[in-house]
């Protein structure tokens, strides 16, 4: 998979916009689904300014609410891009702020640039400079 991303930030919302290219011969099947916490727990990784990989601040684990409905899987056909998103907020908690993916946190401080990255299926996106005003 090729991957891209990139974010728009307003007030406390903050949207991780991902963009996947099968570049495969195959058909790919997959969810894109992160009630559980499981895809920003697995997929997001955050650097500093000295492009370090920083350790998350929290992890959570939830179980999602039985509905009996199924998730649909997502599909992409050799050569097919498509577009997801994945939001998170920015809160202040004790004094810190926190950029909060359902799932995982990670401390940030305002003005400051750090860096993320997304990998899922195999692929690893471009590095995306974030800062917070």
């Amino acid at each position: 998979m090729k991957l891209t991303i990139s974010y728009h930030l307003e007030e406390n919302r903050f949207t991780l916009y991902v963009e996947m290219t099968n570049d495969t011969d195959k058909d790919r099947t997959f969810y894109f689904y992160n009630e559980t916490g499981g895809l920003a727990r697995n997929a997001v990784r955050f650097f500093n300014a000295k492009n370090e990989q920083v350790e998350p601040y929290e992890r959570s684990f939830m179980s999602p609410i039985y509905t009996g409905d199924d998730v649909p899987a997502d599909l992409l056909a050799p050569s097919e891009t498509g577009h997801f998103e994945l939001s998170a907020k920015i809160v202040e908690e004790d004094g810190e702020m926190l950029l909060s993916f359902k799932g995982i946190s990670y401390r940030i401080v305002r003005h400051e640039k750090f860096y993320l990255t997304f990998n899922f299926l195999g692929g690893i996106s471009n590095l995306l400079e974030v800062v917070v005003v």
